[in-house]
């Protein structure tokens, strides 16, 4: 069984190419009590991982550099194992996902409401917010 770094016990590395995306995705999520970290690539990304050992990895599949796919996958060799929760804005992104074999959270097409993301955010933290209105 995989174990979660307590630093980074609550903590989501948020990738995604589209700066005022992510910005807007950091954003709600502070709303939402949820600590997060941004990068805008894959290989952003795993370097984040790597620092902060995150719990949830919330990655968009198309991104230059690396894809999320790629770094979905260097994820999962990681000692404690995030929880991935792939994003696309293309049609065929659960098909990409499946096809990739890779053992994700949730595969969301874009663009995805901010309270449903919040949502899978926290189910894939495990916990509950008292205060969600959804």
């Amino acid at each position: 069984m995989a174990t979660q770094s307590p630093a980074g016990a609550d903590i989501v590395l948020i990738a995604d190419d589209n700066a005022s995306l992510r910005s807007k995705i950091v954003e709600f999520l502070k709303m939402e009590g949820i600590q997060s970290v941004e990068a805008g690539d894959g290989e952003m990304a795993l370097r984040e991982a790597m620092r902060v050992q995150p719990a949830v990895a919330l990655l968009d599949i198309k991104m230059p550099t690396m894809d999320g796919l790629t770094a979905a996958r260097q994820m999962a060799d990681m000692p404690w194992q995030p929880k991935v929760i792939l994003m696309s804005g293309f049609d065929d992104s659960v098909r990409l996902a499946n096809k990739a074999g890779l053992s994700v959270f949730a595969v969301l097409e874009k663009p995805v409401p901010l309270k449903l993301l919040a949502r899978f955010v926290w189910d894939a933290l495990g916990k509950e917010n008292s205060n969600r209105l959804f």
